[in-house]
């Protein structure tokens, strides 16, 4: 879906010939969640909700926030909060003598940030596609998403690779299922006969680097290396469960295990998924979704009241065959697959609950599957 107003907008003031004007989408995580940084398995797509990207050669470097009304000259120390994606990608360009040409930016969202549908990291990918065409480095897109994730980490987000590979590389009605041990995917169709992938927003905002995000990713990483010294073999945690997962618990601590138990459970359903979706079988499907939910609930403790309700409130109506919550955890969105023709009341159903019980609406919106990074105009 192209947001007209801010296209059009962006269009009036980037109309040079040498011009650009992209489009870099959110992604919704059929399954696979907290897997990417453990060398796991996932299963994401490409969303039609995006940011958009105006560039245009200008005599000094201007980052301009449509939404913020605000803006960033791309060198002063002193930033805005929504500037620092964009600074990791200047960083690295500059360290490397990457030439960057003096340019103006300007940037407006249909995605919602804070939602768990990868709108830092749609920042981060669009900026630095924008720069490679630019500039004309003629970096590949797949050397192009390992810098990506590098400039989101000088974020201090100790995340994986997921939402960068998905948002460079989307396809419309395909999801990826990646292997994030060597960063390879498979388009998996994902056209689902009478049911539609649906976001439910709690709009309980979240900044995962303040939260317990990063204690999971440092847990996992000590896990990795405790079984490393014992196995005598890689520090990885996808190794110790390929090959020494009947002898892994005996060692692990009672919360290490509850942790690990979750990341090889979830690794099964992504694979478990992807055979539901190719046969159509929608019943496997759904429990699947709130399996994945109960894990990051009960053993990887990354949900919130707000997450929690919303998943209950599926499993209650006849409207939703599965759901789970998304993204990093504490607060974000939920994942609902719904069934067509009940669209509209499941969105006022789970609405006016969710209103009923924290006093505010939530935002609830259907998810197209799109393609990656592209160029609109």
């Amino acid at each position: 879906m192209i947001d007209r107003r801010i296209l059009s907008e962006l269009k009036a003031i980037h109309n040079q010939k040498d011009s650009l004007i992209i489009k870099a989408p959110g992604r919704i995580n059929i399954i696979g969640e907290h897997t990417d940084y453990n060398n796991g398995f996932c299963l994401p797509a490409a969303i039609d909700l995006a940011v958009f990207m105006g560039v245009s050669p200008n005599d000094s470097i201007r980052i301009h926030s449509m939404d913020r009304n605000d803006e960033w000259d791309g060198t002063n120390a002193i930033r805005p909060d929504w500037a620092v994606y964009f600074s990791g990608a200047l960083r690295f360009a500059r360290e490397n003598n990457f030439s960057i040409k003096p340019f103006r930016l300007d940037f407006g969202a249909s995605l919602p940030s804070g939602a768990g549908l990868s709108s830092s990291s749609a920042i981060t990918c669009g900026f630095l596609f924008a720069l490679n065409q630019m500039n004309a480095w003629n970096i590949p897109i797949e050397k192009l998403t390992r810098i990506a994730v590098k400039a989101e980490r000088e974020s201090g987000l100790e995340g994986g690779m997921m939402d960068q590979i998905s948002i460079f590389n989307g396809a419309k009605d395909h999801a990826l299922l990646i292997d994030c041990q060597n960063w390879s995917f498979e388009k998996i169709p994902m056209l689902i006969q009478n049911y539609q992938w649906t976001i439910v927003d709690t709009k309980v905002k979240h900044k995962l680097v303040d939260s317990e995000y990063n204690d999971r990713s440092r847990m996992c990483n000590q896990i990795a290396k405790k079984c490393a010294t014992h196995f005598g073999i890689e520090e990885n945690l996808r190794i110790v469960y390929d090959l020494y997962s009947d002898h892994l618990f005996d060692f692990l601590d009672p919360q290490e295990r509850v942790l690990v138990r979750y990341i090889f459970e979830e690794n099964d359903r992504v694979r478990d998924m992807k055979s539901a979706i190719i046969n159509q079988d929608t019943t496997s499907l759904g429990k699947l979704l709130y399996d994945g939910h109960e894990g990051l609930k009960s053993k990887y403790k990354v949900t919130c009241e707000e997450l929690d309700f919303l998943v209950q409130f599926s499993q209650n109506s006849y409207a939703s065959i599965g759901a789970r919550m998304m993204g990093g955890g504490f607060g974000g969105s939920t994942l609902h697959l719904v069934k067509e023709e009940n669209f509209d009341a499941f969105s006022f159903g789970i609405s006016a609950a969710y209103k009923q019980k924290f006093g505010f609406n939530p935002d609830v919106f259907k998810a197209q599957i799109s393609n990656g990074i592209e160029i609109v105009v």
